[in-house]
């Protein structure tokens, strides 16, 4: 029962990658090159929006899905005209394409594609930002389990203190170890609020200049 149920699992394993290999092989792919030779491509939309990140950037290989006949590219650099192509494809094989853009002279179209470069560099700062506040807050977090630790702490030798009933070396220790925990309490709670402030302003930014 075990031999079968076993030799039954491989065979269902194999099928399963035999499928797999065939998708991968189905896929084509559509070869953009383009002169000047880097330039952005954005996929699949009439007015994409330039100032967000490009889906590709030449020379790149597109994937094409399964039953897509053309695809829609547009091409943007800050130096040429923008040029958008719907590229029929081939049915079997990989497609190769060249684009030559033509450049531009017209101050206007250049003053606004900066434009575009400078937002998109805004929302990369923006992703950055929002990722950088993983840092303070973490470290906020952290300082926040310091402060209740030596908090707890110092409250136990308070406590002991407390009970002891005559000032003694026992009651000159509970009295150093509770002034110690209460001013590495007073430390951690102070870097806890610098670093949550920290991770608020980054997280805060970050989704300003995203937009």
């Amino acid at each position: 029962m075990f031999k079968r149920t076993s030799t039954a699992f491989f065979a269902l394993l194999i099928i399963l990658c035999v499928n797999v290999f065939a998708q991968e092989a189905k896929t084509r792919y559509l070869q953009i090159s383009t002169n000047p030779s880097t330039v952005d491509l954005y996929t699949g939309k009439i007015l994409p929006d330039f100032a967000s990140k490009p889906d590709y950037v030449s020379p790149a290989f597109i994937p094409i899905p399964e039953g897509k006949d053309t695809v829609l590219v547009s091409f943007f650099h800050p130096d040429y005209a923008d040029t958008t192509i719907n590229i029929a494809l081939s049915p079997n094989d990989t497609s190769f394409i060249i684009v030559a853009l033509r450049q531009t002279y017209d101050e206007d179209e250049i003053a606004q594609k900066q434009k575009f470069l400078k937002h998109r560099n805004r929302r990369y700062l923006g992703k950055f930002l929002k990722w950088a506040s993983i840092a303070p807050f973490t470290i906020s977090g952290i300082s926040a389990i310091v402060t209740l630790y030596n908090n707890s702490k110092a409250k136990d030798y308070k406590k002991a203190m407390q009970d002891t009933r005559f000032a003694s070396e026992k009651y000159d220790k509970h009295m150093r170890d509770f002034t110690d925990h209460r001013e590495s309490a007073k430390t951690a709670k102070t870097v806890s609020k610098i670093f949550l402030g920290t991770g608020l302003v980054f997280l805060t930014a970050g989704f300003v200049l995203s937009f």
